[in-house]
């Protein structure tokens, strides 16, 4: 008898990486299909200016990875295929954060041609952090039998959600009172400040200070953090020691 065919679409390498590991070692069944992108932050409405945010970013990180920006294409090309799919179910999965939680509501968008099933993992059962790449490949294998369904109403809700999200412009979104809120670009530049001393202090280390602090549903990345020190240096707040080419090569201070 044949297994059924589930398809596990998941956001992030890591959540991938533990998530195919379910699949080869801990009895989950289907396939995975890995969206390696960071959806807290970019643009969700333009291609090219979303490429555009990434290179920025990365021009005083380090150096650029061949392909940051993979999501918006990816869903493109996956929502053509399973038009003609005969997957009878795709599994989301979520937790309930910032980055994620934009990742839900862009399947919906992306499946709403699909006719069969939809269903999502990362409500409730993840532990530690709320997110599924620190979870183990066992426990996400024993969440799966605990899915939820995505009904056709919920779909519909997630779907203009995002649309919204696509449509604002806004660059930054945050995990607040349950759902996902555009907010300024400098929300977390305070942070920042509040991590870098008077005394010159390497800027990496700076940045990962600020990543400690940030709370569970909103975790930072250090491309974002990167990009916003250099917006403080560039506004004379914070002071750099030589040419920022690189994250780990350049100490920072307060003015």
């Amino acid at each position: 008898m044949s297994q059924p065919a589930y398809l596990h679409l998941v956001l992030g390498g890591s959540a991938g990486g533990c998530l195919r590991a379910a699949v080869a070692n801990c009895g989950l069944m289907g396939r995975v299909h890995v969206f390696d992108d960071d959806l807290s932050h970019g643009s969700l409405n333009d291609k090219q200016a979303r490429a555009a945010y990434f290179r920025k970013l990365f021009q005083n990180y380090g150096q650029l990875p061949d392909n940051p920006f993979p999501s918006l294409v990816d869903f493109d090309r996956i929502s053509a295929h399973l038009t003609q799919d005969l997957t009878p179910e795709v599994c989301i999965w979520a937790g309930e954060n910032a980055s994620e939680r934009t990742f839900l509501e862009m399947a919906c968008h992306g499946l709403r041609l699909f006719k069969g099933s939809v269903t999502r993992v990362g409500t409730t059962g993840l532990k530690s952090l709320p997110y599924i790449g620190p979870q183990t490949p066992a426990l996400l294998a024993s969440l799966f039998d605990q899915r939820e369904a995505v009904d056709p109403v919920t779909r519909a809700t997630l779907y203009s959600d995002f649309l919204r999200l696509r449509d604002s412009g806004a660059t930054l979104r945050k995990w607040e009172a349950g759902k996902i809120v555009d907010v300024s670009d400098n929300l977390y530049d305070s942070l920042l400040l509040s991590c870098c001393a008077t005394n010159w202090t390497p800027a990496a280390r700076v940045v990962g200070t600020a990543m400690g602090r940030c709370d569970e549903h909103n975790l930072l990345g250090d491309v974002f953090l990167s990009g916003r020190l250099q917006h403080l240096i560039m506004q004379g707040m914070i002071e750099a020691s030589g040419p920022q080419t690189s994250l780990r090569d350049f100490d920072v201070r307060r003015r």
